[in-house]
């Protein structure tokens, strides 16, 4: 019955991309590493602020600028002019304004004249790790081993602490919360450079954990906090860092802003008003159930009022800031309707119209044109593999889609919405750069690039859809070898991830990644699927895994093995499986719960216990430990990994500080009291994971153990 349904789809919707090179190379994996596959660029492609005039750096490593409506292109500063500076070779800058770039490899900034051009070298920046910056108002956020510092063109750049409150355990200006919820930094520059927001964390309350150094002569521990789901956390403030008075006093002038953790202990989402009169914080609390968006006066710290909450029986997941527009009003990502979309608020917290609409999640924002007619985003639209550059009528409601070729678009919008460069890929596609206008109108093809893969033997791509016992449209990705022989069986190297915030399948060029291309040259059916709990999908499709992960990702996953079994070319007899982190639980969860499946399986820094995961993440997903047993014993793979009848590969890094090391050891203890046969590799010096040139050392690992058990090399 499953081959009927699938079979139809398979034929009606896939994308694919044929094997049609003529060379016949194998990937050079170390060459990736050297730049040797790399796509055709173009070097400082960017838009000149307030203009509709792009730039760009030609072969002679001259700025150049082009007028996207006429096409005019006119000389802005010459290799020569740079060279005068001590600015040679540049391949990047950024725009400070109209008429000022900013050199972040020389830590130079130019200011263009009409007869000439101004330099500044920003004294003793570059002998520091700068961790933010607002070029345009000369401020720089420092960290060295003294702390976080700020230098400013206010104070001659003599630098200050960012904050004096220093303890043992005690650390600000830096992301906090396991950098969960969109938080990638630990500081906020406001709107004009007058002040900046930062993070303390106390991490006092939460224990130790160890993490050995065996690179000395005598093995050595270091310390980090890892707050353990059910155990303590840390606790949070937000600091307000007054520049002009810091740089007037010479030393670090700041206050607090009076959060209360019974609004949510979690604080996200940092977003100063325009005016710089108002700080507004998104709380979450412990159970991640209950979201407020909080107003607070800027100088004296106060709560003024909450604006927005939001409540889910599973999670709520505030993952971007508030977005300003004219006359007191923001728009607000929401999911409240099973899918991420805009929400238009007054600043009394009144909602006055819900902006976006249909069966899709806004995947990026980018703003509204200077009128605020429309706002721009991309989307996925009909298929989640899909995404699309896309407009609405901020009063109509009214979509407009920027472009019809399927694929993902990246689009770099001008400051006036006008235009777009539009960075495009799909299955067959490596890369075309092309300049858009605001309508969809392609104006001007401005790179396409080549297959840098052209002199390599490549199989077939494809893109498709199959079916779930519930209906849900589950996406693959299946790669054949070159030339293949459909009339012979080959094995499967299926490669699973599963988790939250991941969409492995995409129709993009090599989409999977350079080592399963090379695995498909080297004889292997390689598969891949977005099961339920992956993003693109809406809030029930990636939220129906709560309290029990792995059960509906395995059943998806092993849905997307009966399509394989169907397939003539595919040997049911040779399946292998491979995965990291939450791929790692997923390919150990699949070879105890289904052992006569698999006949290899590969892993690298696998949670094994979701009770040794850290809070933020793990309790979203599955509460607390003494909240939910149940879904904690049912994922625990220690007590399941009896059931392993293939051979296993396990690895790990020692240094891990996201799934800790613990996790593989303790496995491992279980597999001699079980009696059970565990080849176990650590990566000694490695965090979670193998990166850079490195990877190729784990890449053939991997290659190595399952040519020994699927093809018996």
């Amino acid at each position: 019955m499953l081959k009927k349904i699938l079979t139809p789809l398979f034929l009606v919707l896939c994308l694919s991309i044929g094997s049609s090179y003529a060379q016949n190379e194998i990937i050079d994996l170390e060459g990736y590493f050297q730049g040797k596959y790399l796509t055709d660029r173009i070097y400082g492609l960017s838009w000149q602020p307030g203009t509709d005039n792009y730039a760009y750096i030609d072969d002679d490593f001259n700025i150049k600028l082009v007028n996207a409506k006429t096409g005019k292109e006119t000389l802005y500063l010459s290799s020569d002019k740079l060279a005068e500076e001590n600015i040679k070779k540049v391949r990047s800058f950024q725009w400070v304004d109209a008429n000022t770039l900013y050199f972040p490899r020389n830590q130079r900034l130019v200011t263009v004249y009409k007869n000439g051009l101004s330099a500044y070298t920003f004294s003793d920046v570059d002998m520091e790790e700068v961790i933010d910056q607002s070029v345009k108002h000369k401020l720089f956020i420092i960290k060295n081993d003294q702390g976080v510092f700020v230098e400013s063109v206010k104070n001659n750049y003599q630098p200050i602490l960012l904050c004096p409150d220093t303890g043992k355990d005690i650390t600000f200006g830096e992301s906090v919360h396991r950098s969960e919820w969109g938080i990638n930094e630990g500081q906020y520059i406001s709107p004009n450079g007058n002040y900046i927001a930062f993070y303390r964390m106390d991490e006092s309350m939460v224990e130790d954990y160890p993490l050995v150094n065996t690179g000395t002569p005598i093995a050595t521990v270091e310390y980090m906090k890892y707050p353990m789901a059910g155990r303590n956390s840390h606790k949070v403030t937000l600091g307000i860092y007054d520049v002009p008075k810091s740089s007037a006093q010479g030393k670090s002038v700041y206050h607090y802003i009076q959060t209360d953790p019974a609004d949510g202990e979690f604080l996200t989402n940092v977003t100063f008003s325009p005016d710089e009169r108002y700080i507004f914080i998104t709380h979450l609390n412990r159970a991640q159930n209950h979201s407020k968006l909080i107003q607070y006066d800027l100088q004296s710290g106060r709560k003024l009022k909450v604006l927005i909450e939001e409540t889910d029986s599973r999670y709520v997941e505030p993952l971007q800031r508030i977005i300003f527009l004219k006359n007191d009003r923001f728009l607000y990502f929401s999911d409240r309707d099973g899918w991420r979309h805009l929400y238009l608020y007054d600043m009394n917290g009144n909602l006055i119209k819900k902006v976006t609409e249909g069966r899709y999640d806004i995947v990026d924002f980018y703003g509204l044109d200077a009128k605020e007619e429309n706002l721009y985003f991309t989307a996925p639209l009909e298929k989640p593999v899909n995404q699309y550059v896309c407009k609405v009528n901020l009063k109509s409601g009214v979509l407009t889609r920027l472009g019809t070729a399927d694929g993902v678009h990246y689009p770099i919008f001008s400051d006036s919405k006008n235009y777009f460069i539009d960075y495009f890929t799909n299955v067959t596609t490596p890369r075309v750069i092309s300049l858009v206008s605001n309508q969809g109108k392609t104006m001007k093809v401005l790179k396409t690039s080549k297959n840098p893969y052209a002199d390599c033997a490549m199989g077939e791509t494809k893109i498709f859809p199959i079916i779930n016992k519930h209906g849900d449209s589950l996406w693959c990705r299946l790669i054949t070898p070159p030339n293949m022989d459909k009339s012979k069986k080959y094995p499967v190297f299926l490669y699973v991830y599963g988790g939250p915030h991941s969409q492995l399948v995409t129709n993009s060029f090599t989409s999977g990644g350079v080592f399963l291309e090379y695995m498909a040259q080297k004889g292997y059916i390689v598969f891949t699927l977005d099961n339920r709990g992956t993003s693109c999908r809406g809030a029930e499709f990636e939220k129906c895994i709560h309290r029990q992960l792995g059960k509906l990702e395995m059943e998806d996953q092993m849905c997307g093995v009966e399509y394989l079994k169907s397939l003539p070319y595919v040997d049911a007899n040779r399946i292998g499986l491979d995965g990291w982190s939450f791929g790692g639980f997923m390919t150990l969860s699949l070879i105890t719960e289904h052992p006569e499946t698999f006949k290899a399986a590969s892993c690298g820094g696998p949670v094994v216990n979701w009770a040794w995961y850290e809070v933020m993440y793990g309790e979203r997903y599955m509460d607390t430990p003494e909240e939910n047993p149940e879904g904690y014993a049912a994922a625990n793979i220690i007590s399941k990994i009896k059931n392993v009848q293939c051979p296993l590969l396990v690895m790990h890094g020692c240094q891990d500080h996201t799934v800790v090391w613990q996790h593989t050891l303790e496995l491992m203890r279980q597999a001699v009291t079980d009696g059970i046969e565990v080849e176990y590799f650590p990566y000694t010096i490695y965090d979670h994971n193998v990166i850079g040139p490195e990877r190729v050392h784990l890449w053939h690992k991997i290659e190595r153990f399952h040519n020994q058990n699927l093809k018996g090399e």
